[in-house]
């Protein structure tokens, strides 16, 4: 794995920052195929690689095949590999959501298929590649050449994660709920924030602080340990005014994630009862759903 010879089919945001990477870590990086020349010549120039127009002298050149394309032009790519001479080639896509069967009998034409994802929010195509160090890999694909796979990780200095296949929807959404859907939240307090006058500039700014504080915490304690809040204290005061106050469109989302809070709060404080606190809760949500119910 010290001499193998990586390309990259997709020339976007996650091909162009994982050749800048792996070249930075002293791989040999051949260069970049694309649907566009002109992307793939850009991808070239950022990477000090080179641009290729011909799929079957690309993949001559290449040991290991990184497809960073969009998922929904994989299986397209993959035909088109089926066409040239893959044998003993490594082949892997960079999805979130689908895994290495995508390759269908990959095994028929001597060739090795997995699924290596990122765990990384992959944001311009510029070759940054600060942060990516401490990114792990998740792998999961054919049992014969995994090791291989995983030492590639190693020599990259990043930790690695061997899953099933079947559990990749699941490892998937894992990866949405802590940071798309965690926008999703930011957006909310956001907006409460302005509705309290704060100017646009400076209500997510002044929420910071403390979204870095409790990630630091989560980092270092877990989520049971670094509760804190009006749910660990079991105040149901502040939650009934907090549902008075609540805009509607958020009401159940609100409900629904407390009752996962309180749950994590139950395991902090075994000997505390949140009956009521979870009846509250519970009551609110049901409401909603049942006005929403009466709407549709």
């Amino acid at each position: 794995m010290n001499n193998i010879r990586i390309g990259f089919i997709g020339a976007g945001k996650v091909g162009v920052t994982l050749g800048a990477y792996f070249k930075n870590k002293g791989f040999c990086i051949v260069g970049y195929i694309s649907r566009s020349l002109q992307s793939s010549q850009a991808a070239a120039e950022i990477t000090s690689t080179q641009a290729f127009s011909d799929v079957r002298q690309f993949v001559e050149e290449c040991d290991m095949i990184f497809i960073t394309t969009p998922d929904d032009q994989i299986i397209k790519v993959w035909k088109e590999l089926q066409q040239c001479n893959i044998n003993n080639r490594i082949i892997c896509h960079t999805s979130g959501s689908l895994s290495s069967t995508i390759f269908d009998e990959i095994e028929t034409y001597g060739a090795y298929g997995y699924s290596i994802h990122p765990m990384y929010a992959f944001s311009e195509i510029s070759g940054k590649i600060t942060g990516l160090d401490s990114a792990y890999f998740t792998v999961e694909g054919n049992n014969e050449r995994t090791d291989e796979v995983v030492g590639f990780i190693d020599k990259l200095g990043n930790k690695s994660l061997l899953i099933d296949s079947s559990k990749k929807t699941l490892y998937h959404l894992a990866n949405v709920l802590v940071s798309n859907l965690v926008l999703a939240l930011l957006s909310m307090g956001d907006d409460c924030m302005q509705m309290c006058g704060v100017s646009a500039e400076n209500a997510i700014q002044a929420l910071m602080p403390l979204i870095f504080a409790n990630i630091d915490n989560v980092a270092k304690k877990g989520c049971v340990c670094s509760l804190t809040g009006p749910i660990e204290r079991n105040d149901i005061g502040t939650i009934i005014k907090h549902l008075d106050v609540l805009p509607q469109q958020y009401s159940g989302i609100y409900a629904q994630l407390s009752m996962i809070l309180t749950n994590l709060a139950q395991q902090k404080h075994p000997q505390r009862d949140y009956t009521m606190l979870l009846k509250c809760l519970s009551d609110y949500f049901n409401n909603c759903y049942e006005v929403k119910e009466k709407l549709i």
